[in-house]
This record gives structure tokens, sequence and C-alpha cells, in this order.
């Protein structure tokens, strides 16, 4: 087929840069990628939004909206536009022009909770603030880790091949090997970018064959065939600094499954794998803490009963943290928990009149006995 024009006959259009979509837009999440094209088309319209209306718009929820504003953010393709002085109050978001991977993208990170700057509430809310405070002291601990010998590598940025870099890629043996595998595995031939993806795992990523065919294993395993799932997956083992078929097994028998569950009970389904602070508090629960999956399940679920619109890793943290001070080994230690729990609830709200001094009710009876003595 030869080349194609392609065109329109909308008048109305909107500008997306070239380097959003060869560089930016690929690593992204599905869902972060159209909050990205509906806040460049309001740009384009000139229009003024509220949370509320970008979340029904996009069928999702406000929260939904925020994590996709703060990994913009943390990628250098947004920045918030506060009111004068009032930090805490953000009036604006501004598109940022797009860097290659290759130019230093510099500018500062800011974390804020989106949501409630955009609300205007000036009021403290301890547990979101906590929350963010947590994001940036990782943020800052992974900033200053990276100078260090022992501090996990971030994924590179992939780059695309040229027209004759990829011809020399698609030679190699070891390459040639895994498409083969990957195209029996995901029951299609792959497309230019799948390949692209391949390469990057095998040459950028420095992923061994025989960990690179374990990753395509391990993807068709759990029917997620998808190349955007595949790479993520990929940069997961090699930000955990996994090198071998038989760490990525151990790892992903233990963890990826439990992340997964905890995520998805949480109702938490844009996304496979934890943010680092996500990560941070399960391996708290898991290393430090020893809770077994099951444990820790319960006490998403009843974070969910609790607050079922805004359930959050914090909120868990603070039951298990909880249990764990009380010495909560098992099922049976939680229920014991809770009856001593609901008898002091019962205790605090029964009537004054069944919770009178045994003293006085003794003095009570000896007044009516001498009373009746004395008659």
């Amino acid at each position: 087929m030869g080349s194609i024009n392609i065109s329109s006959e909308e008048d109305s259009y909107t500008g997306i840069s070239n380097n959003f979509i060869e560089y930016y837009m690929t690593d992204a999440n599905g869902d972060f990628v159209k909050l990205y094209l509906y806040l460049a088309m309001l740009c384009s319209a000139k229009r003024d939004i509220s949370l509320s209306d970008i979340a029904d718009h996009l069928n999702c929820t406000e929260n939904d909206v925020c994590r996709g504003i703060r990994y913009w953010i943390r990628e250098d393709v947004l920045r918030l536009v506060y009111n004068g002085r009032e930090r805490n109050e953000v009036r604006g978001i501004v598109l940022l022009s797009l860097k290659r991977p290759n130019d230093t993208l510099s500018s500062e990170l800011k974390l804020v909770d989106f949501k409630k700057a955009l609300s205007g509430d000036r009021k403290a809310d301890a547990l979101l603030e906590a929350e963010a405070a947590d994001i940036k002291a990782v943020s800052d601990m992974d900033d200053s880790e990276e100078e260090t010998e022992t501090a996990s590598p971030k994924a590179p940025r992939k780059k695309q091949p040229a027209p004759a870099e990829l011809n020399e890629k698609l030679n190699d043996k070891e390459i040639h090997d895994l498409i083969t595998e990957a195209t029996a595995y995901c029951n299609r031939e792959l497309s230019q970018k799948e390949l692209n993806s391949l390469i990057y795992i095998k040459d950028q990523l420095q992923f061994s064959f025989d960990l690179a065919e374990y990753l395509l294993e391990y993807c068709a395993e759990i029917k997620k065939t998808s190349f955007n799932y595949i790479e993520k997956v990929a940069r997961n083992w090699y930000e955990e600094g996994i090198t071998t078929r038989e760490e990525a097994s151990e790892y992903s028998n233990k963890y990826l499954t439990l992340y997964g569950r905890i995520l998805k009970t949480l109702g938490i389904t844009s996304r496979y794998t934890p943010a680092p602070i996500e990560k941070k508090y399960i391996d708290t629960w898991t290393r430090e803490y020893d809770f077994s999956e099951a444990i820790i399940i319960e006490a998403c679920n009843r974070a969910i009963e609790k607050k079922p619109n805004n359930a959050n890793f914090p909120y868990v943290n603070g039951i298990l943290e909880n249990w764990y001070k009380e010495g909560v080994k098992s099922f049976k230690d939680i229920s014991q928990l809770d009856d001593s729990h609901r008898k002091k609830t019962e205790a605090k709200s029964a009537p004054v009149s069944s919770r009178k001094d045994p003293d006085k009710l003794k003095q009570l009876e000896q007044y009516y006995l001498q009373e009746n003595y004395d008659s």
C-alpha cells in the first residue's frame, strides 16, 4: 500500500506535540493519556473547568484525575499555577513544552494534593497531608539515592531505533528468537511498536535471553499479552534489580500477585503495579509487620467498608499498624480485638442507671432494709 493523505472535514482542531506522541504517550497509562488530550482540548478552546467536570467527562473519579495530573507533573508535562503566594490554592494548569528524551528534563517537581487545592478548602486534612508528605519524602529519597551505588536504578526512557539500527537488531539471533517466541505467546504478528518494545527490553534494560523469555512466559500465563503491560513488568523488574529467571519467578510469585490483589480490592483498576509510596506501605506490611496476604486483604476490605469512596493506602496502613501494635498474628486475634472494642463501645453507651457504683447500691439496699425493720 502506498502513502496516503490524512484530512478532515472538521474545522476545530487541538494541537498535540509530536514529542508527546512519540516519547511520552507510549509510556503512560491509557487513562492518563486521555486526561492529557482532554486538557489540551480545553487549553485550545480556552475553557475553564472544575475537577468534578473533568472526572464526569472522562467517566472516572476525581481521585483518578488527581493521580493523572500528579503523573504528568512528575514527567514534566504539566505544572500548576497558584493563586499568588497561597501555595494551597491552584488556579490553573500549564501544558509545558515537551522535550526529547535526550534533553534535560529539569523543571522543579511540585507534588500537591490537587483535589484539595482546587476546592479552595484551607482546612488541613491530616491524612491527605501525611500522604502528600510521604510521596514527597519518597521522591526526595529516590533523588538522593540515585547518587549512591546501592540505589535501585530507574528504568531508562525508551529510544526509538533508527531504520539502519533496527535492521541490525532484527538480524540479531537472540532478538530474532525472542520475536518468534513473542509471536507464539501473543498469537499474532508483532507490530513495529511491539518490536521496538522487545528491542528496548533486550538492549536498554539489558535483559538476558533467559530473563526476557521468562517475561513473555509469565505475561502469557496471566493472559496479559499487551506489550504495554509486558513493558511495564519489565521496567518494574529492572528497577527491582532482577537479573535472572529465578529472581523474577520468586518476585512474581510473592509480590506481583499480592500487589494486584491489593489494588483490585481498593478499586484501583487503571494500573497493574503500585506507585513507589504504595509499594513502600506494602513492603512494610509484609516484611516488617509480617502479615499474611489474607490479613492485608481483610484490612483493605474494612477500609472500603468505612470509606467506600476514598479508601486509600494511609487508611489501610492505620488499620494494620494498630493490629501490629496489638500483636495480631491471626484472624482469631482480630476477632478478639473486635469483641473487646465492641464491649467497650457498649459500656460507654449503656444507660447511667446500669452503671451505678456497687457501694451505692449496697447503701441503698441497707436503707430500705432499715426502713422495713423500723416499721
